[in-house]
């Protein structure tokens, strides 16, 4: 026992193949007579036997190929000292490659942050500032195509933003403009109505006053518009909806007297219902629509205007027997200023009626949409959300 190492093992076995005795473990014990036998002097990679014939039996000797530790404790935890030492390399690799993932990711941040500013600041639609530059090539290549596109952007919002100025300008002059004729107008119809009148004269110098006064009002508004003043809040008043429609039918029926157009109300709403906003508002939304109707209605047409409540929200659908919307004018006929040289726009208007109108509608998350008639005439749908009420 002493001539053999420590971590060999032996076995004597007698001539016949019977083990006697040794400190081979079971699996070994025939593994190594069998490899004697055949007269290999290896068990796969990792054992080396030898063998002695003695006198009355056979010693066979297993020595290990692999690694192993100095250590008795060590060759107790780790008896494959091999398998430790790729596992080790491993573990370090695995290491190494998070530390330096860690790092570069660090480093990617830094670089990221340029390019955050540069897409916040663009956000911020504050286009006076230089992109910086990277280190890193994609980033750089990125920062710069950014800096492309503010520059382009820039020159692009500037030519809006002067236009813009010009169409407000242009508005709020001509909102000034109208305000000394009118003023004339409501001078004149007062000066009437002290002179001997018929019932029907009375009347209709009672139009002319409401109407000219809701001019003078949609004058301040639109003044007030184009200074960028406009309450983009959502009033909470409750505004009942048949009060609203009334008056609208009431200031409607004024207007087809004046042009000779007929027009139909066929409206089903309870008393009880309301929306919540400002009833000026919603009454000038719906009025800018009924008038574009009129506008572009024929003489001796007819203006149908519909209404129904259901579940919770109204529907007003307005429908002449004009020429009907332009392709053009169904997509582009809310935005503000549009105009053409089709059909609806012959008459000198400023396109802002029906932007006017869903902008207000919009304001109470309600919904205004252009269509075309089966028969042929333009149709303006109008759906906004409503409560009910009980008085």
């Amino acid at each position: 026992m002493d001539l053999l190492t420590p971590m060999s093992s032996f076995g004597v076995y007698s001539e016949d193949g019977h083990f006697l005795y040794g400190n081979f473990s079971l699996d070994n014990k025939e593994k190594n007579w069998d490899s004697y036998s055949k007269g290999d002097k290896s068990i796969g990679l990792s054992n080396y036997i030898i063998s002695i014939a003695r006198e009355k039996d056979i010693l066979i000797i297993n020595y290990p190929l692999t690694m192993q530790f100095r250590s008795e404790r060590l060759r107790k935890v780790l008896p494959n000292a091999e398998v430790a030492i790729v596992f080790l390399v491993f573990l370090q690799l695995i290491t190494i490659i998070v530390l330096w993932s860690n790092r570069f990711a660090k480093r990617v941040n830094s670089e990221l942050k340029a390019l955050l500013i540069t897409t916040e600041k663009i956000q911020e639609q504050n286009l006076d500032f230089n992109v910086d530059n990277s280190n890193i090539e994609e980033i750089d290549m990125v920062l710069k195509g950014i800096d492309k596109m503010k520059n382009s952007l820039k020159i692009a919002l500037e030519e809006q933003w002067l236009l813009e100025k010009q169409k407000r300008e242009q508005v709020s002059a001509l909102a000034h403009d109208i305000k000394t004729p009118l003023t004339i107008v409501k001078g004149n119809t007062e000066l009437l109505k002290e002179t001997e009148l018929t019932k029907e004269q009375k009347n209709y110098c009672n139009y002319i006053k409401e109407s000219s006064e809701q001019m003078d009002e949609y004058i301040q508004q639109l003044l007030t518009f184009t200074k960028k003043e406009i309450d983009k809040g959502h009033p909470n008043e409750k505004v009942k909806v048949i009060k609203v429609l009334n008056s609208l039918k009431n200031q409607s029926e004024a207007l087809s007297k004046i042009k000779n157009i007929n027009i139909v109300w066929e409206i089903d709403v309870e008393e009880n219902l309301y929306i919540k906003g400002n009833e000026n508002e919603l009454e000038r939304a719906m009025m800018n629509i009924i008038i574009n109707a009129f506008d572009f209605s024929p003489n001796g047409s007819t203006i149908a205007i519909y209404g129904v409540a259901d579940n919770y929200e109204l529907t007003i659908q307005v429908i002449d027997q004009g020429n009907g919307f332009s392709k053009k004018m169904l997509r582009y006929g809310k935005e503000q200023f549009f105009m053409e040289k089709e059909s609806r726009t012959k008459t000198g208007h400023h396109g802002l009626g029906l932007y006017i109108a869903n902008t207000i509608i919009t304001k109470y998350n309600g919904e205004l949409a252009l269509s075309n008639d089966e028969n042929g005439g333009g149709a303006v749908t109008v759906k906004i959300s409503i409560f009910q009420k009980d008085d």
